[in-house]
């Protein structure tokens, strides 16, 4: 009796903790280490050669890696890049930080006063280019 209800309470620990795991969110794609869009509006993208498209509505994009091509349907108040070769597209963006090389943000508007994100360029052949 003692046994089925050790291997009773171990079952149920065992089974809730895969469960938690599977809601988390996060998926570990073939081309790199993760991908994932949180409820809290932030978008996080890291690894290599993702092709990937969102929707979002004021929140954050975090993308880190090389050869990433990140296709946005919606605002951001911040974008951050980092890594080599990425691509983000989005419909508008306030604010936008580039590291690396190579990396290129295209938006069409921007909700600041200019009517330009604020920007910030560091490395070599990093832009942000109005569609």
């Amino acid at each position: 009796m003692k046994n089925s209800k050790t291997i009773g309470i171990l079952t149920i620990l065992l089974f809730g903790t895969g469960t938690a795991f599977a809601q988390s969110g996060k998926t570990a794609p073939a081309k790199g280490v993760g991908v994932e869009q949180s409820d809290d509006k932030k978008i996080q993208v890291e690894g290599v050669g993702h092709k990937l498209n969102y929707t979002l509505n004021g929140g954050t994009v975090e993308v880190e890696g090389g050869d990433n091509t990140v296709t946005i349907k919606g605002s951001a108040k911040k974008i951050s890049v980092s890594g080599t070769g990425n691509k983000v597209y989005i419909d508008k963006a306030d604010r936008i930080i580039l590291e690396g090389g190579g990396n290129t943000v295209y938006y069409k508007t921007s909700g600041t006063k200019s009517g330009k994100p604020d920007t910030s360029l560091t490395g070599v052949d990093n832009k942000v280019v109005k569609q």
